[in-house]
């Protein structure tokens, strides 16, 4: 399954690119994530609870950084594993790229199922994974919006 899309955010590269590899973020914004945990500078862990269709399970997963230009992209490369549940994998490309006054965050990704995942679908489960992505991004702009305000306020009081 291939995914591409873009959101345009307030905030500058250097907010985004921080918020984009700070665990706390990162589980506050995902939904149903109960825990990112950061390994090494390239690798993170993660367990998330995931509902699609009929299927509601536990994932744990791992991710690995690689290819980092910083401020303006970086390749992820991760792995869920669900027990009987069945597994996921797949390989994103995030950029980032300054527009007047908003960054352009980019995204192409593929993933792979296996398990009871793939017996669900495509369909169901791309339904969910754009939903979820919609709302990770919802989230995520917020939190960097919140950030540069936060950000200028404590530039203007100084």
């Amino acid at each position: 399954m291939e995914l591409v899309g873009q959101v345009d955010l307030n905030a500058t590269p250097e907010v985004i690119w921080a918020a984009l590899f700070d665990p706390s973020v990162l589980q506050g914004c995902f939904p149903g994530c109960k825990s990112v945990e950061r390994k090494s500078e390239s690798e993170y862990s993660a367990v998330l609870q995931v509902k699609v269709g009929p299927l509601n399970a536990g994932f744990n997963g791992v991710i690995t950084l690689t290819d980092p230009e910083y401020l303006s992209a970086v390749t992820l490369a991760g792995t869920l594993n669900g027990a009987g549940a069945g597994f996921a994998r797949g390989t994103a490309r995030i950029t980032l790229q300054r527009r007047d006054l908003v960054t352009e965050l980019s995204y192409s990704a593929d993933l792979r199922l296996g398990g009871k995942l793939a017996a669900v679908g495509d369909r169901l489960f791309g339904t969910a994974v754009k939903r979820n992505i919609a709302d990770f991004f919802a989230s995520f702009a917020a939190f960097v919006d919140a950030d540069r305000k936060d950000t200028a306020s404590c530039l203007a009081s100084l």
